[in-house]
């Protein structure tokens, strides 16, 4: 074995090292293995006969470890697609803890549902009650939280949480206020902000605050008192009259958006849609899902 250091070389025979074989002194324990899984551990755990009897229909499915019981709870659209996945993941292009997870793998468990919202519905109770190890969202019930609305001479003001329990308009609680206030004040963004004359008639882009996954808690429209108040108008008749004004009022402005804002702004509508119709049923939209 040759070594070097500072430019010199020096031979040593085997058998006079003078340190011991690595692989002595650093022994490999079998939880340490388990973070080296190998190419497919899914597929060669167990084989493609056993994913081809998956059905292709929407559900929930189980991951399970030998002594961890549920390791991880998933939704799929398509069971057979979304479980397949995972037996093909090639563990150098996902992230260490999926590679984790599927080395702790030894059992796959799935039930099929009616339809993808209801299987987004049985995900949600079982995360709740399972609290799987690798799951990070869901696992616990959300708070609900209160909406509201104010104009004032500084214009429109929206707050979420305690701050709008107080206010004198208000909607809620619900359950999922964080998605359901982020797609609102998106949708009033792009109403009240038409195209720029100084970027040559070009829409402006969406503040980075109102374009984030956590929505903030308070956003502040600037106008005049007067236009605050009829916002605030189409905001009361929606929450307490049931009324579509406001959704059509958001999208009729915006029909030249370009694609991708587009689509965005069309998803944050059904958001809405999705309250309207919890409010016209009678259950206060409460259980509104993004």
């Amino acid at each position: 074995m040759r070594l070097a250091g500072r430019g010199r070389i020096a031979a040593f025979p085997r058998h006079h090292l003078p340190f011991p074989p690595i692989i002595h002194l650093l022994p490999v324990t079998p939880e340490q293995l388990t973070l080296l899984p190998p190419a497919r551990p899914l597929r060669e755990r167990f084989g493609a006969e056993f994913f081809r009897q998956v059905p292709e229909r929407p559900g929930v499915y189980l991951l399970c470890g030998p002594r961890d019981g549920v390791l991880y709870v998933g939704k799929a659209k398509n069971l057979r697609r979304r479980l397949g996945s995972y037996r093909s993941a090639n563990p150098d292009r996902v992230p260490r803890k999926l590679r984790r997870l599927l080395a702790a793998v030894e059992r796959i468990l799935w039930d099929e549902c009616p339809s993808e919202e209801a299987a987004l519905a049985r995900e949600r109770e079982l995360l709740q009650t399972l609290r799987p190890r690798f799951n990070t969202v869901g696992v616990r019930p959300l708070s609900p939280a209160w909406l509201g609305w104010r104009p004032g001479p500084r214009g429109l003001e929206l707050g979420r949480g305690a701050m709008a329990e107080v206010w004198a308009d208000r909607h809620g609680p619900f359950a999922q206020s964080r998605a359901l206030f982020g797609a609102l004040l998106r949708l009033l963004w792009w109403r009240l902000n038409p195209k720029d004359p100084a970027e040559n008639g070009h829409w402006m882009a969406l503040p980075p605050p109102l374009a984030a996954e956590r929505s903030p808690a308070r956003w502040v429209f600037a106008m005049s008192l007067l236009q605050a108040q009829l916002a605030a108008e189409r905001l009361r008749a929606f929450f307490r009259d049931g009324s579509l004004d406001l959704i059509e009022w958001c999208l009729a402005a915006t029909a030249d958006l370009p694609r991708f804002e587009r689509a965005w702004l069309e998803r944050d509508a059904i958001v809405l849609l999705q309250v309207h119709e919890r409010l016209t049923a009678g259950t206060d939209g409460a259980s509104v899902v993004h």
